[in-house]
């Protein structure tokens, strides 16, 4: 793995990964989550592929879907008849398998709930970058409160996916009552805990990167990405990298009365970050 983009979720990390995945060399993963649970399961020891294609093929999506779809018999095909590897070996396998698919040579993985293993991550693959994405608080929270993989998180009390993910059945999140400060919450400590992360990480191989410096010079965004993952900045593809963007969901207005629902260590924390905290004017969160 070359780089891994983590975030508290709902912060723009599909954006991002587009962008990058848009890249001619890199082929980058929308959420795999099936790396922790192979650290969960086996370490770092050799096991039979099988038993890791059957992890991967058991890691799953809120709605039950698996994470990653692959043509089990083709990849096998591709790997010369090994029958037994590490998980960083597979892992390394199957991101080339993929990036081969699309005439690349180079693997990453956009995985927000790998912020929280983000040492794991380096103890499989020494020089892996982790890019931390942030975005405005209040615009997490609102989605993250009409997203049902953070309504089940709130729902089964988790911070994160991964213990949740292995045969996850589905959960719909449609008849659960909402409390936006729950969200809140959850932003806030998701955040702080991937920073926690990031002071195990080799010196140089954390970066933040704000969404609204993603929206504001995608080009010069790229470019310093492009700098600390010691990716080429292919001009073409700087270029191009505006197609990636929703000009009506970049648009919606921030949802300022969700901050009514921010505490006082909810607005420290937005203020470090560089985010207005003025409250509105008497409206119950």
């Amino acid at each position: 793995m070359k780089f891994c983009i983590v975030g508290t979720g709902r912060c723009g990390t599909r954006l991002l990964r587009g962008m990058l995945n848009a890249h001619p060399d890199l082929f980058v993963f929308n959420e795999t989550h099936w790396i922790a649970n192979f650290y969960e399961v086996f370490g770092t020891a050799k096991v039979p592929v099988g038993d890791l294609l059957d992890v991967m093929q058991r890691t799953r999506f809120v709605d039950g879907s698996r994470t990653t779809e692959i043509d089990m018999e083709a990849f096998k095909a591709a790997q010369n008849g090994k029958s037994m590897m590490t998980p960083a070996a597979f892992s390394d396998a199957v991101g080339l398998f993929f990036a081969a698919e699309e005439g690349k040579t180079l693997w990453a993985d956009k995985t927000p709930d790998y912020g929280y293993c983000a040492s794991m991550l380096q103890l499989y693959w020494p020089d892996c970058r982790i890019i931390h994405l942030i975005r405005d608080g209040a615009r997490v929270a609102r989605s993250m409160a009409q997203h049902p993989g953070y309504r089940a998180l709130v729902a089964h009390g988790r911070q994160h996916w991964g213990p949740l993910s292995i045969d996850f059945r589905g959960f719909s999140g449609r008849e659960q009552e909402v409390d936006r400060s729950d969200f809140v919450d959850l932003w806030y400590r998701r955040l702080l805990r991937i920073r926690n992360e990031s002071e195990r990480l080799k010196p140089g191989s954390y970066l933040e990167i704000r969404h609204e410096d993603v929206i504001a010079d995608p080009a010069g965004t790229l470019r310093t990405i492009a700098d600390f993952t010691d990716l080429r900045s292919d001009e073409t593809w700087l270029r191009t990298a505006s197609d990636h963007f929703d000009a009506k969901k970049i648009s919606r207005p921030r949802p300022v009365g969700i901050l009514k629902c921010f505490r006082p260590r909810h607005l420290a924390l937005m203020r470090e970050l560089g985010y207005k905290t003025d409250l509105p004017e008497r409206r119950e969160c």
